[in-house]
């Protein structure tokens, strides 16, 4: 897809709606009704694994390769963070669709959820970073409260609820594309802990 028609699709950004595992479950079939081949979309996976909030692009990224997925972008072994953002998005204008995957802080009564939409995210916008936007289609993982210091908050987050809205990330994709390795899923996992 060329930068033009990207930037045309854009243009019907709709609003970020605010869901649970199921939730996230059904955007990513609406999305798979029009991509429904793994090989047809590119997780943007943004983070970096010297955060635990930030973690949650790099511990989904890393899931999905361990599930088979073929186009992923940003894992613990190769984050894309703040300063990977740029280069990387030049890469990805022919791709047919991109879904950006980040974390976020938000309202107390959002953190566990997640905020999905048509159209592109803002990556670091929680702690002031002015990034270009990413993806076709967005899920923002609300990892913790907002506050007065953002920076602090997303450093400190726990680390068990960024595995497990990770690994919710991750389950929904699979189940959606459920496409694996000669017919089977990896039985073990690099992410401790995981159920794989």
């Amino acid at each position: 897809m060329s930068r033009d028609t990207r930037l045309n699709r854009t243009q019907e950004v709709a609003k970020w709606a605010r869901v649970d595992k199921a939730g996230l479950q059904t955007f990513f079939e609406a999305i798979a009704a029009k991509f429904p081949s793994r090989d047809e979309v590119v997780f943007l996976c943004v983070g970096s694994d010297r955060s635990t909030g930030d973690s949650l692009g790099p511990l989904v990224g890393s899931l999905l390769t361990e599930l088979g997925f073929p186009r992923v972008v940003g894992t613990l072994e190769q984050p894309c963070d703040s300063e990977q953002v740029s280069p990387i998005l030049s890469t990805l204008n022919e791709a047919p669709c991109v879904i950006a995957i980040d974390a976020c802080l938000g309202r107390a009564e959002s953190t566990g959820l997640y905020l999905v939409r048509n159209g592109p995210l803002q990556p670091g916008q929680a702690i002031g970073q002015h990034l270009p936007a990413v993806g076709d289609f967005s899920v923002a993982a609300v990892v913790n409260t907002q506050g007065h210091k953002p920076y602090w908050i997303i450093q400190t987050t726990s680390l068990y609820r960024v595995l497990g809205m990770a690994r919710t990330i991750a389950d929904a994709a699979v189940v959606v594309w459920p496409d694996a390795v000669d017919g089977v899923l990896p039985r073990e996992s690099l992410i401790p802990g995981s159920q794989r």
